[in-house]
């Protein structure tokens, strides 16, 4: 995998919305957030624009990714905010451009589908991490406040090219496990919806012999079961070394009309799915729409240990000598 140089003080950072657009105090807001890690936030057009439920045209928005990577003076890329949108600009993108100028991309949510097409197109690591509209840190009186959790996983993942080595939640909350066995693989995944969304496409996520991590936000659990039950017709868990499962915010069961009925719970979901396929599996894993957030560099080679309920980042997602 090819790794991005990580940054440093005062580094040029493009803050680009990819997928739907938010309002002008949490953009300038982002601004501040990226200034206050020690970086030169450069706003691309797409931060400032709306168009319905999108931030801007496929065109701008796919001119905007390219042109982050293209500009030279561009040491790294952070998005604005997830939403929906991103699987639109996929066959607008540069991707010779993008694999030939590395540099630290981070997002979530609906940037999944950005990730999954730079790890296995351009053969990059990017980051599973806090956007500048997020909720890393709060502003109050143009005063930036960061969670000590989420910017310290953030600065080490971007900053430095050390392993980040065992993962800790935050709270110390303990990982928890499903079926036994270890494995070790290169980490891909991220939100579920768009996992499926991308399957029969030249996008769709290679699983085979990889560390596959899921986490979703607000889908009732029926949902759940169908688009896991989809990956699972598709052969993602029999293909991939093992799994971790993320955060599943506001996922509930849902009541049905007639007496008694009630959603399965999202544990006898995964009891169904996934245990059968005797793979490692960690969940209660704290990374996904929950905040603190840790920052998680997709690419990069983890190692999951069913019985000690361990996950170790065994590499950096950075390399000082790119």
């Amino acid at each position: 995998m090819i790794k991005p140089k990580p940054l440093k003080t005062g580094d040029k950072v493009a803050v680009i919305a990819p997928s739907s657009a938010t309002d002008l105090k949490s953009v300038k807001n982002g601004e501040r957030k990226i200034r206050a890690l020690g970086l030169e936030p450069v706003m691309f057009p797409t931060c400032y624009t709306n168009y319905g439920h999108l931030s801007a045209s496929d065109e701008e928005r796919a001119k905007d990714v390219n042109d982050a990577f293209k500009d030279e003076t561009i040491k790294g890329i952070i998005c604005l905010r997830g939403g929906y949108g991103a699987t639109r600009i996929l066959d607008l993108l540069d991707y010779e451009t993008i694999a030939s100028n590395p540099k630290i991309f981070v997002g979530f949510s609906d940037i999944t589908a950005l990730h999954t097409a730079f790890n296995q197109i351009c053969n990059m690591v990017t980051f599973h991490g806090p956007m500048a509209a997020t909720r890393f840190a709060n502003v109050k009186n143009d005063k930036v406040e960061f969670d000590v959790y989420s910017c310290e996983s953030l600065v080490k993942n971007i900053f430095t090219d050390i392993p980040i080595g065992l993962h800790k939640n935050p709270n110390n909350e303990e990982l928890k496990s499903l079926n036994t066995g270890k494995a070790k693989g290169k980490l891909a995944g991220g939100n579920l919806t768009l996992l499926t969304a991308t399957l029969g496409s030249k996008y769709e996520i290679d699983t085979k012999g990889k560390i596959l991590f899921i986490e979703e936000i607000g889908e009732p659990v029926y949902k759940l079961d169908r688009m896991l039950t989809t990956l699972a017709l598709a052969g993602k868990f029999n293909e991939c070394a093992g799994i971790i499962l993320g955060t599943f915010i506001k996922c509930e069961r849902e009541k049905k009309p007639y007496e008694g009925g009630l959603d399965l719970t999202l544990e006898e979901v995964v009891e169904n799915t996934l245990v059968k396929y005797n793979k490692p599996i960690i969940y209660n894993f704290k990374a996904g729409h929950n905040f603190p957030q840790p920052t998680i560099a997709l690419g990069t080679t983890v190692y999951i240990d069913a019985e000690l309920k361990q996950v170790e980042f065994l590499e950096s997602g950075t390399s000082a000598n790119q």
